[in-house]
């Protein structure tokens, strides 16, 4: 008994010491276990922050694509702006050539440089007219002037004339469209008591020559006033200034038109017999300032004379 008491002990002992190294075994399980969320705390930390660099990488990716886009759509614009600029450039270039190339070939022909001898028309009957005119004068238009008399219900309308326009077929149209003609006035009796001429500065052979340098270098009144069989000295017409003959856009600065109407008497060449004359000069910038080419100024010119 004492044996098996002893040994009782002794097992009790040793389930003692058992007991407290399992004690002391748990701590360090515990240890363990409470460094666990540590280890896990770092790796969450690098999750976090890779998941932060994709983030970042993305972003700057789809900046990037926008930015790629945007440059895209800029660079597009600017090509289509680049190729409508050069289609203006183009069929201005062709109109300038062409205004050129009919100069050029006015000076080749003179009756492309001259207005016809209007005097001579004057006291000639239509038909008479188109035969002296020639250059293939061709009615383009015409329309009885009348008059009116007696007053109330008695009033009644009188021809008392009428106005025709040739156009001269075989001088050829400016680029933009101008066809050189010739405008007749006639009596009741149908003789011709007025005369005129138009023809855009490029068919005469002035080509885009400015307002003023046309009336004080040119001197295109002067000269076409001559073509129209009447004497003026070169320099006798002088420029008038500029508010007589500018007028502007709303903006107050850009020239809209440029148009004035010189008269004045002149003796025939033929006979010496004065003549009352008008002529007009009449430049249009409403096409050049929208396209910002001064090609596309329309230039005309206008020449009359009364018997």
């Amino acid at each position: 008994m004492a044996k098996h008491g002893k040994h009782a002990r002794v097992q009790e002992a040793d389930a003692e010491l058992v007991d407290g190294a399992s004690v002391q075994a748990a701590p360090e399980y515990d240890a363990l276990e409470n460094n666990a969320p540590e280890a896990t705390k770092g790796i969450s930390a690098h999750q976090k922050k890779s998941k932060r660099m994709r983030t970042v990488l993305i972003v700057v990716s789809a900046v990037l694509v926008v930015l790629i886009a945007a440059l895209g759509y800029f660079a597009f614009m600017l090509y289509q702006e680049a190729s409508d600029v050069a289609s203006q450039a183009s069929s201005s270039t062709a109109a300038t050539l062409k205004d050129t190339a009919e100069a050029t070939d006015a000076k080749k022909q003179g009756s492309r440089l001259t207005a016809p001898n209007l005097v001579a028309l004057l006291g000639s009957t239509e038909d008479e007219a188109i035969s002296k005119v020639g250059r293939g004068a061709t009615v383009a238009s015409s329309s009885d002037i009348t008059e009116e008399k007696g007053e109330g219900d008695s009033k009644t309308s009188e021809v008392v004339g009428k106005t025709v326009t040739l156009a001269l077929t075989e001088q050829q149209a400016d680029s933009k469209g101008n066809t050189p003609s010739v405008y007749l006035t006639l009596d009741k009796d149908g003789k011709i008591t007025q005369a005129g001429y138009s023809a855009a500065m490029s068919t005469l052979g002035y080509g885009d020559v400015s307002f003023s340098d046309a009336v004080t270098e040119k001197h295109v009144v002067e000269t076409l006033l001559g073509d129209a069989g009447l004497t003026v000295e070169d320099g006798s017409v002088e420029l008038p200034s500029a508010d007589e003959y500018r007028t502007y856009a709303n903006d107050g600065k850009t020239i809209a038109q440029e148009q004035y109407t010189f008269s004045g008497e002149a003796p025939a060449a033929l006979d010496g017999a004065q003549h009352a004359w008008q002529c007009r000069l009449n430049y249009d910038y409403s096409a050049a300032n929208v396209s910002n080419n001064l090609s596309d100024t329309l230039r005309l010119f206008y020449v009359y004379v009364n018997a």
